[in-house]
Formats: structure tokens, sequence, C-alpha cells
């Protein structure tokens, strides 16, 4: 996921020559029936994770069971039931808005009914254990930090050099075991956009927090779809913008 390069670090007039922890970024194919779907930039690990996740929320497949995922020589190989279809293709770029944005509202579940709480104060401390566990963005400072967290803690951790990426390995962690997502929330250290509302919910991941900002259509997205979302978390601030009778305050 990172690697050390030699670069030139400049501090006043003192310049040296010295090396830096940088974060890999390559190119990935899903293959469909031996036709490139799609390519995305993203760090080179996780791989079957990620495609299961971003698979999954884009509605490409619906039931694990009948498809089977799996790495192969830096590509991921793609077999069985599925709505991919092996005439089209896309690149999806390391910044977020590379999924199918073209999903029907009507396609997606609502999770307004969604009964599940925490309290402010336990999301405090899973963001402090979130914030010790992101090494590689310490490291290499361009990568970015999800999670998919209970009552207990965080259940399972991805980087990498989009949010989107890391939230769909996540996702794809948590539907390779078979993981019940209602009574969770995601953690993510990027800006919650549109995109990252919609894998949510297609998850049925009821909460979302984040270290930064919704967008306006973030907050509308899930207004309709009854997801929390909880922002600019910084410290034991933050912000609740809609649903909020899920999270408990002092």
């Amino acid at each position: 996921m990172i690697e050390i390069r030699k670069i030139l670090r400049i501090s006043g007039n003192r310049v040296e020559s010295v090396e830096d922890y940088i974060a890999q970024e390559e190119f990935v194919e899903i293959v469909h029936e031996g036709k490139v779907i799609t390519r995305h930039a993203l760090s080179p690990s996780e791989l079957t994770e990620w495609a299961v996740g971003y698979l999954y929320t884009n509605l490409m497949i619906k039931d694990l069971t009948k498809v089977k995922i799996r790495e192969e020589n830096g590509k991921v190989l793609v077999e069985g039931e599925t709505n991919l279809d092996a005439g089209s293709f896309w690149t999806g770029t390391s910044g977020c808005g590379s999924s199918i944005q073209n999903l029907c509202m009507a396609d997606l579940p609502n999770l307004k009914d969604v009964q599940v709480h925490f309290s402010i104060s336990r999301i405090f401390e899973i963001f402090e254990e979130f914030n010790q566990k992101s090494i590689n963005f310490k490291l290499a400072g361009s990568l970015h930090s999800s999670a998919v967290c209970d009552e207990s803690g965080i259940l399972y951790f991805s980087e990498d050099i989009a949010r989107h990426n890391s939230v769909d390995k996540v996702i794809g962690k948590a539907l390779i075991e078979d993981r019940e997502l209602s009574k969770t929330f995601l953690l993510t250290s990027g800006r919650i956009s549109s995109e990252i509302v919609r894998k949510s919910l297609v998850a049925k991941i009821p909460i979302i927090v984040s270290h930064s900002a919704p967008t306006t259509f973030a907050i509308d997205l899930a207004q309709a779809a009854g997801i929390t979302l909880v922002g600019f978390l910084r410290g034991k601030k933050c912000n609740i913008y809609n649903e909020p009778g899920r999270i408990s305050v002092p």
C-alpha cells in the first residue's frame, strides 16, 4: 500500500535528500466472461473485498452465493449471476464519483424504520480507536480510512487512496462474512458525498459518521432514505445533520 521513495525535503533554506513514504496507486480491472468491465485506480490491497463491495453497492451483484469473485494476477475475475453488462466499459479514478449514478431510489431500501442507537460518547471513543488504526495515513498522508463499527468497536477497517474505495472494502469484508449491518455505523475520514450515502444505503447501514462534512445532495439523499449523518467529528465535537434520534447525547 505504501513504498519508500527518495525525495528532496526543503525547510527554509535547508535542502536535503531523504527517503519518504508514498502511497501506491495502481489500476485494477474487473473482468467478467473474459471482458474488462471496469478499470479503477486504487491502493493495491484487499482487491477481492473491494470488488465485492463495489459490485454490490452498485447493484451489479445481489446474491454472493451465486457469484465467484477472486483476485488473479492483479485483476479481479467475476463468474456467475450478475447484472454486469459485458458490452460496457468505464474507468474509475481515485476521486469520488466513479460509480454508477443512474440508480433509481425505488431500487434502494429505506432505513427510516431501523431502530438502532449509539451514545455520542461511544462514537467519540471509537473514532479515537479509528485514528490510531490509520497507520498508513500517518506515514504517507495521502490515504483515506473507513470502518464498519458497532457498540463493541471497529469490526472492519480499510485504507485506500480514495474514500469510496475504502468504503467498498469494509462493506465487502462485511458481506463476505454475511454480517448483519443494520446495527452498525459507517465511519470514514473523507467527506460524505451522495455516493457514500448510496453505498451505505444499499448495504443497509443506517448511520454514517465522518471526520469531514456532507454535501447538500448527500444530506437530501440521507433524509429521504432515513440515514443519520454525523459530520465534522473533531475531538469531542460533531454535527448531526438529520435523523438525530439514533444518537443519544448528554
